[in-house]
């Protein structure tokens, strides 16, 4: 019975360690992800990585002699809108490795 105990601790430590490895795979392959979020139909858009750093923010001309605080307020709109998408992605991905459980500090 004791040698039973330890096996399925080994089984579960084995689990374990391939989880680690799954998760720092797709830790991986957010980084490398780009998701872009959009304010006012496109006129401003920003894309940021599934590990939420912003990479790009573009607006269109036609806002360009538009007030400075509407068009901050479109940035602001639109890295929001790319921000929830990628934690979505986050979740999506880290879900298949956990089974669904909720991991403190994965998501």
């Amino acid at each position: 019975m004791i040698f039973d105990g330890l096996k399925d601790m080994g089984n579960l430590m084995k689990q374990a360690q391939e989880m680690k490895g799954q998760i720092k795979t797709i830790h991986e392959e957010l980084k490398n992800t780009e998701i872009e979020g959009n304010a006012k139909k496109g006129l401003v858009k920003v894309i940021v990585t599934g590990e939420l750093e912003v990479k790009k923010v573009s607006i269109d001309e036609s806002l360009k002699n538009d007030e400075i605080e509407k068009t901050a307020e479109l940035i602001k709109e639109a890295i929001n809108d790319a921000l929830k998408k990628a934690k979505e992605l986050s979740a999506k991905k880290l879900s298949k490795v956990t089974g669904g459980f909720n991991i403190p500090g994965l998501s």
